[in-house]
């Protein structure tokens, strides 16, 4: 009853649209747990497009601990799916523990990413389902870093794929062994 009150003032006719509180998960009120948490965090809020947060995410995930030299790689692997902005915009990012005896077949989700458009821009979410508190933290903070618009790994040694020359790509890459 408060709320509608407080609706009502804001939209000058003394009507209330009801239909954004009941507007599914997709709904602006849904976004609203997701920002309070991440405001009690200290993590900033996501900037650009859906479309470029996704991107950032996937980059990031892809090139500092699924890909390359990222230590993940060998136990994980990476999925993605992404909905039109027609069919409302959800992109998801999940990590899926690899079988052993089939290392190309998803296993059991182990990290999921929800990003979910909110006007121009988008809220995150990151569940950690299945890794180490460590690595899901960490994980979550670089999720949340290049959500919010910064780039790069904070990983020693990974480096390639964020602009990095290729002198420090090489620099960066595991020496072989001499006999």
């Amino acid at each position: 009853m408060l709320l509608s009150g407080a609706l009502t003032g804001c939209a000058g006719s003394g009507a209330v649209d009801t239909s954004v509180l009941t507007a599914g998960p997709t709904g602006a009120l849904a976004a609203l747990p997701n920002a309070a948490a991440s405001i009690a965090k200290g993590i900033r809020q996501p900037v650009g497009s859906p479309t470029d947060i996704y991107t950032r995410i996937a980059r990031g995930m892809l090139t500092c601990w699924l890909g390359g030299y990222g230590r993940l790689r060998s136990r994980y692997m990476f999925q993605a799916e992404a909905q039109p902005e027609h069919m409302g915009g959800v992109s998801k990012v999940t990590i899926h523990e690899r079988i052993p005896n089939s290392p190309n077949q998803p296993g059991r989700v182990t990290f999921l990413v929800t990003i979910e458009p909110l006007g121009e821009t988008a809220t995150v979410s990151v569940e950690n389902r299945h890794m180490s508190p460590v690595i899901g933290d960490s994980l979550s903070q670089d999720v949340y870093r290049w959500a919010a618009g910064d780039e790069g790994c904070l990983e020693e040694g990974v480096t390639s794929g964020w602009g990095a020359s290729p002198a420090a790509a090489t620099e960066a890459s595991p020496k072989a062994k001499t006999r």
